[in-house]
């Protein structure tokens, strides 16, 4: 056996339990979200040849692979002393090893690698050779990492596949049933029209890891659909991203502000039975999370800049106020970080601001400093964040008081102008959230979907809205929540809150957040969360639900 791969076969020993680290570094539903790790993975862990073993922990966005290599690198530093004891014991010197730790671009891989090298004293060339290449999941190696979900999902219902995991959870060979499951699903899914996300199904390019964490999302709405539909045939079931068939293209309908955006993410056609025997459209509006987390976000998009969904909706001059502020704002942010008024040899103050951006997002890959500098805080005190105060200035001058906006924008979200899109009463649409997971290799575990259903949407909001007289329709800062530019923030983001409502006693119904997701050259994203304060819209929704009956009843 070769001293690497001693290294691979005994990793728990000389890197910890890196499944719990990289557990507690991933962050959920964002580009830093990442792929659970399997020492048993030979896509993950292996020994590139007798000295150089390679770790390649899968991050959601490669535009984030510094993040994570700075996180991995302050990881072994705490724990260094073990890494090299370890070493020493499971591959012994002849005499004694120097250890260094490095970061650098690996020739032919063009990426920057946090490096550990073991080096016999008198010898130049290292004995063992340590190489962490995080990789992005879009560059999967099963090719382009595809997220399965809503492919899986609808399969799952297009078959009337009911997973009784319970069960299978309790027999010895789960992990093999779950994987038949994923590889029938594989297999038929070129019944779904418009199927897109096959190559995400499985994390490997053998096709021997399936995606269960994915399968357990995709259950938990799938077994819930099927339970809703009861004895009624699937006749067929549209997934919508890349196309809308002719056959719904009238139900592909939503505000010109962001044209299509959460719309059906899948469509079902299915025919009840007995006397209430007709064809039904259900258009589910698909997300996910894992167990016990919050809901993911209701959207996920650029606020302004050339792509921006609100850049329509505001004054051309506005829009040029914020994209001059933001040009100011990073030209100084790089100026104090580099010292100079040049950056090689062009003057800053010159420099474009795709130039600006680009130079910025390579100088500022320590997550921490970054921070500081979209804050205006500590070394960059004196660049404080004029970007995310203009973009503050204009969408609360704009948006607040606006009700042509709030309706509009929460029609986008929650389809609440539903019945007057469609006089066919046998469309049905639903904002639906899967909660479900696969841990350390052996715990698959599913919850009930939460469900808000188009129809008893529509009639809570039309409650809210009963007075127009009577109606306020604010966009506020959320409370103890400081905007980015302000002296007491904490985070790198603008906070707000949409109330509707009587005066006095508005309804509080989604939480904005402004904030960069992953790279600087790219936009900060729009983010809408559903408020769970106690007179929210989530709360007056579960008790309305409470008191409906829904199951196959609900066709009727």
């Amino acid at each position: 056996m070769t001293d690497a791969q001693t290294i691979v076969d005994n990793s728990s020993d000389v890197f910890g339990d890196l499944s719990r680290f990289f557990s507690q570094t991933s962050v959920a539903n964002g580009d830093r979200e990442i792929d659970s790790w399997d020492n048993k993975s030979a896509d993950m862990l292996f020994a590139k040849s007798g000295s150089t073993v390679i770790l390649r922990p899968r991050i959601k966005s490669k535009t984030e692979r510094d993040w994570l290599r700075v996180r991995f690198k302050e990881y072994i530093q705490s724990r260094q002393s073990e890494l090299e004891s370890a070493i020493v014991k499971l591959v012994p010197p002849k005499v004694a090893y120097t250890f260094t730790y490095d970061e650098q671009v690996v020739a032919g891989t063009g990426i920057k690698s946090f490096i550990i090298k073991a080096t016999e004293e008198g010898k130049s060339r290292s004995a063992i050779t340590i190489l962490l290449q995080s990789k992005g999941m879009s560059n999967g190696s099963a090719g382009k990492r595809e997220d399965p979900h809503e492919l899986m999902t609808a399969i799952l219902i297009q078959e009337k596949i009911y997973v009784d995991f319970e069960k299978i959870n309790k027999s010895k060979n789960a992990v093999q049933q779950y994987t038949e499951i994923v590889d029938t699903l594989y297999k038929k899914s070129g019944k779904i029209e418009g199927a897109a996300g096959l190559n995400g199904f499985y994390t490997d390019s053998d096709k021997t890891e399936p995606d269960l964490v994915n399968l357990a999302k995709a259950v938990s709405v799938s077994n819930y659909i099927i339970d809703e539909i009861g004895n009624a045939n699937v006749e067929t079931v549209w997934q919508t991203g890349t196309k809308w068939a002719s056959e719904i293209k009238k139900f592909n309908v939503g505000p010109k502000t962001i044209q299509n955006y959460n719309s059906s993410d899948i469509i079902v056609k299915f025919q009840t039975k007995g006397r209430s025997e007709a064809t039904h459209y259900w258009g589910l509006s698909l997300k996910k999370r894992g167990i016990g987390e919050p809901e993911p976000t209701l959207l996920n998009k650029p606020a302004y800049g050339a792509k921006g969904f609100l850049t329509k909706s505001i004054p051309a001059a506005e829009h040029k106020k914020i994209e001059e502020a933001k040009l100011q704002f990073f030209r100084g942010a790089l100026k104090v970080k580099t010292g100079n008024t040049s950056y090689g040899k062009t003057p800053i103050d010159k420099m474009p601001v795709k130039e600006v951006l680009k130079a910025c997002n390579n100088e500022f890959t320590d997550r921490t400093e970054k921070s500081e500098m979209l804050r205006g805080q500590k070394k960059y005190a004196s660049n404080p964040n004029i970007y995310f105060q203009e973009m503050d200035r204009v969408f609360v001058k704009y948006f607040d008081n606006n009700e042509d906006f709030f309706k509009e924008f929460l029609d986008t979200i929650f389809k609440i102008n539903l019945d007057t899109y469609l006089s066919d009463a046998s469309f049905h649409f639903s904002l639906i959230t899967g909660e479900g997971d696969y841990k350390n290799g052996q715990i698959f575990e599913v919850k009930p979907p939460l469900e808000k259903e188009g129809r008893l949407t529509s009639e809570i909001f039309r409650k809210i809205f009963s007075d127009p007289d009577q109606s306020v329709y604010r966009l506020v800062q959320q409370k103890d929540k400081p905007h980015a530019f302000e002296s007491s923030a904490t985070a790198a983001k603008l906070f707000y809150e949409m109330l509707i409502g009587k005066p006095g006693k508005p309804i509080s119904v989604v939480l904005l957040e402004v904030r960069y997701k992953g790279a600087l050259t790219g936009e900060p994203q729009f983010q809408v969360f559903m408020s769970v304060k106690k007179n929210s819209f989530a709360n007056l929704y579960k008790a309305e639900a409470q008191k409906k009956t829904f199951g196959p009843d609900r066709w009727k």
